[in-house]
């Protein structure tokens, strides 16, 4: 396999097979990095949307500049071209009902807005200068990422049995002090690292892009209202199940070996709710970042996302650079976590050498508990489509199957965008103008399969290492779990960096994700798959609400 691409040439967008002729040279250049075909599909169709965005807005006689970069990572596809500023992340909600009755022109844009918006996670846009700048990335996406976890796993595991029964006990204290506990250490520290920064920036971005969420009128509110109502159960019940279950053996982590030391509790510290609120405001801007307080960092972002929009003239510059700040973080967590694979094998390794029995089976426990409530999750949508929009809850996961199981294999909301709005429209019979709006919005914010997640795990955690939970710590985390899920970042690793925040906040050392770092990319495709269930159920309830679902089309065999 080629490491290294560095190709670069331009095209006249006046000519008549500038479109054909672009495409064969990023396709033929992919090749040559030998980019699987699935990703190299989804560039190609991607250069194809932005080049022909770009042609409608570049002024004559002008040329495009088509640059393919790699180097031992992921490959670049940068296009860039001068004329007026153009939004290639646009999603327009249309009024028409159904795509029979838009014309072709209303139709290609539905098409193409789709397309760029389920590749967002890889696309990036600037304007500089009076040029349009797109970079597309291609190469190692969440399923590759998943097939690498899966072998270091298994090659952990192996290992860790050899060094366990084969290995003399000396050269395995050795290995574990001088190398696989060092690679630990140094991701967990690198995780640490990128805690405050990606939190604020992606809840300051979150925030900002809702200042016009009034405009949106009835329809944007209910669905807002959906997505909190989901939210909030999500969490609730997610901590309801994890008390009657109760996986885990109290301490287990503290007995194996590399774990950290038993934690000392300092009890004269007030942990009341009145207490946990007034100190989510800051005294200082800078403690907040420099202490990682995350409720904290919070606040900040919120606050910050607010005031952007009132600052008159320079609130698109400050949009702007804090759009660029998060990008940055974003793809230094996505840097990490190219290395999650060898911190696996790490992990897994030191977790076979120093766990028992017991320990074993509490990590089953938890992933029970988790697959519990996912499905625990599935029977409130069907509930809240019942009572809420008075319709059958089977039909309603039946015409949804293709979405659910779209989203699990994927492992992505974003990726599995196309599907779901193909199954509201068809299959559900709901109307494009609740449709196009709600599916992007709630792959931004509603992310209840992750709130259930980051719940059970953090309590787990707590319990794995013998940390009290305070009924006033509960509510501080649960706050603290529904702001983060409104601002999630859609990249690998950032899942981690998530549950890295909740460790903190229960006072749990941030070393313990690796316990967990191994399962957590299963955990992701049924985090995903309740994430855009939700989504779905959503958008079903409000249109009914609003009379824009065809029962005829919802209750039809298919």
């Amino acid at each position: 396999m080629v490491h290294y691409l560095n190709e670069r040439k331009t095209f006249s967008l006046d000519e008549e097979n500038y479109l054909t002729d672009s495409l064969e040279f990023i396709e033929t250049a992919l090749d040559k990095i030998n980019i699987e075909r699935k990703p190299k599909i989804q560039v190609v169709l991607t250069a194809e949307e932005v080049l022909v965005e770009m042609r409608k807005n570049a002024p004559s006689g002008s040329r495009v500049k088509i640059c393919i970069k790699r180097f031992l990572g992921d490959a670049e596809v940068t296009i860039s071209a001068p004329g007026e500023e153009i939004d290639v992340l646009e999603f327009a909600p249309t009024d028409r009902f159904s795509m029979d009755e838009m014309d072709d022109e209303d139709t290609d844009h539905a098409i193409r807005s789709i397309l760029l918006k389920s590749m967002s996670e890889h696309l990036k846009y600037s304007f500089n200068k009076g040029r349009n700048n797109v970079r597309i990335t291609a190469g190692m996406g969440k399923k590759s990422l998943l097939v690498s976890t899966v072998i270091a796993l298994i090659l952990g595991i192996v290992a860790g049995l050899l060094l366990n029964y084969v290995v003399p006990p000396v050269v395995t204290d050795a290995l574990c002090h001088y190398l696989f506990e060092p690679i630990r250490t140094v991701f967990m520290n690198a995780i640490k690292i990128i805690i405050a920064p990606v939190v604020f920036f992606s809840i300051v971005c979150c925030i900002a892009q809702f200042k016009d969420l009034s405009e949106l009128g009835r329809i944007g509110i209910k669905v807002m209202g959906m997505y909190c109502i989901t939210t909030l159960i999500a969490v609730v019940l997610s901590w309801g199940i994890f008390l009657v279950i109760d996986p885990g053996k109290e301490g287990f982590a503290l007995s194996m070996t590399g774990a950290s030391s038993a934690i000392e509790v300092d009890s004269n510290v007030d942990t009341s709710v009145l207490n946990t609120l007034v100190n989510a405001v800051p005294s200082n801007f800078l403690a907040p970042l420099v202490e990682s307080d995350t409720l904290q960092i919070i606040f900040l972002g919120i606050i910050f996302g607010i005031a952007v929009s009132s600052i008159g003239e320079y609130s698109s510059q400050v949009q702007n650079f804090c759009e660029i700040c998060n990008n940055l973080f974003l793809v230094i967590t996505t840097i990490i976590a190219q290395f999650i694979p060898v911190v696996v094998f790490c992990c897994v390794l030191l977790m076979i050498v120093g766990m028992d029995g017991e320990s074993f089976v509490s990590l089953l426990s938890l992933g029970m508990t988790y697959v519990v409530a996912v499905a625990a999750m599935m029977c409130v949508y069907g509930l809240l489509v019942m009572l809420l929009a008075k319709l059958n809850p089977f039909v309603f996961f039946k015409n949804n199957r293709e979405g659910m199981l779209a989203s699990f294999t994927l492992s992505s909301s974003n990726a599995a965008m196309p599907t779901n709005i193909k199954v509201c429209t068809e299959k559900m019979g709901i109307s494009p103008k609740v449709s196009s709006f709600s599916i992007p919005l709630g792959a931004t914010v509603n992310m209840d399969g992750v709130c259930m997640l980051l719940v059970i795990m953090g309590l787990f955690l707590a319990k794995a290492y013998s940390v009290p939970v305070a009924t006033s710590n509960l509510v501080s985390l649960f706050i603290t779990i529904i702001l983060l899920s409104l601002g999630c970042p859609g990249v690998p690793g950032a899942g981690l960096v998530c549950l890295a925040v909740v460790l903190e906040r229960l006072g749990v050392p941030v070393e313990a994700l690796g316990l967990t770092i191994a399962i957590t990319p299963f955990f992701d495709m049924f985090s995903t798959m309740s994430n855009t269930t939700g989504d779905v159920a959503a958008t079903t309830i409000v249109a009914k609400s609003e009379n824009l679902l065809d029962e005829e089309i919802f209750y039809k065999k298919n």
